[in-house]
């Protein structure tokens, strides 16, 4: 039996986790097998998995993880005609049923059996993966398999940046420069607006984004009266929209008092820290009152083809994001630097050795 190597969950919890030789996937007709060279770890995600109880609402077992991935076309199905063996490529991993309610409705990011490599259905932490043909997308030669690793994020980006509405003359801020931040305040700096400025409380960081043309605004995690002071300055009337990236309370109800009324708050990050405020309903009455849009953001569907194009244009630069690379058999000492190096953007894996080579 053809067998390859892969990171094999059969259940959630890293004690139900291994790198093993498992069945070499099979090439449906209207699919392609992947040869992954590159697989980012999702820092969600991948921890999720890895604890016991765990995996999200997507999650289902026994599975091999990791949806953000690119590699070399090794098969293509017989229905297959605009691909072949060889092609550089990424590929969606949202696979909406195309039958429920919000399908039919043309709202597949609302599909109400989501499916996804990586989550559901085999994904890309292994040396082959098969996927459908239609959700693949061709790579520019000048674009590395760790650079596109990354379409994923940027997709995701992308439907926030979309969700924003950013309209002519607005000003707008976005909080936490993890790398999703990053990117985002990149979209923003080519969007509408009239100023966009990335927040965060990274200097480093912040002076790559300023080498990009980005404006940005160094934030103290333990005084907010210094970003504070500095956003009154700025924006003496308010900001039209805030994007928050950073899953972080505090950092929301300092930045809100900026928020005009009538503005957007897109929440792209999750909040896993307690939140505490006098009432939960207090942060919607302000919404309520001040006639302001909430809106959430937390994954994507069909934006990888416009992604990739935003990489290959260099509008979305991600070529600093990824700070550390490991083979497959290292995959739990890099997710464990993942989850305690403050230095560490985006882990990429290297399931069939080192793509640079």
């Amino acid at each position: 039996m053809h067998t390859m190597k892969a990171l094999w969950h059969e259940a959630a919890g890293r004690s139900n986790a291994s790198i093993k030789m498992v069945p070499y996937p099979t090439c449906g007709d209207d699919e392609v097998i992947i040869k992954i060279m590159a697989c980012g770890i999702c820092k969600w995600a991948e921890i999720s998995h890895d604890t016991v109880g765990g995996g999200g609402t997507l999650a289902k077992y026994p599975v091999i993880t990791g949806h953000e991935f690119a590699g070399y076309v090794e098969e293509v199905g017989k229905l297959v005609t605009d691909l072949k063996a060889g092609d550089r490529v990424t590929a969606d991993n949202a696979i909406p049923c195309g039958n429920c309610w919000y399908c039919k409705n043309g709202k597949p990011l609302l599909c109400e059996n989501f499916g996804s490599y990586g989550h559901n259905k085999n994904g890309g932490f292994a040396q082959y993966m098969s996927i459908v043909a239609r959700n693949v997308v061709k790579l520019p030669e000048d674009l590395t398999f760790d650079q596109a690793s990354l379409a994923e994020p940027v997709a995701c980006a992308v439907e926030a940046f979309k969700r924003a509405d950013i309209q002519p003359g607005e000003n707008v801020l976005i909080s936490g420069m993890g790398p999703h931040g990053l990117i985002l305040a990149q979209l923003c700096s080519h969007s509408n607006a009239l100023h966009s400025v990335a927040i965060g409380l990274v200097e480093s960081r912040l002076k790559t984004l300023e080498s990009y043309g980005v404006e940005t605004l160094l934030s103290d995690r333990n005084d907010t009266s210094t970003h504070e002071t500095a956003l009154t300055k700025m924006f003496p009337n308010g900001v039209d929209c805030i994007i928050d990236t950073s899953g972080a309370w505090p950092m929301v109800q300092s930045l809100m008092k900026f928020l005009k009324k009538g503005g957007r708050f897109v929440q792209y990050g999750s909040y896993h820290s307690q939140i505490k405020m006098e009432s939960p309903a207090q942060f919607l009455n302000d919404l309520h009152f001040k006639n302001q849009t909430y809106v959430g953001v937390s994954c994507q569907v069909n934006n990888f083809p416009l992604a990739v194009e935003y990489m290959a244009t260099g509008k979305c630069n991600v070529s600093t994001l990824v700070t550390h690379t490991f083979d497959l058999d290292n995959y739990f000492e890099a997710l464990d630097l993942n989850k305690t190096d403050k230095s560490a953007l985006k882990v990429v894996i290297h399931p069939t050795g080192d793509p640079n080579k």
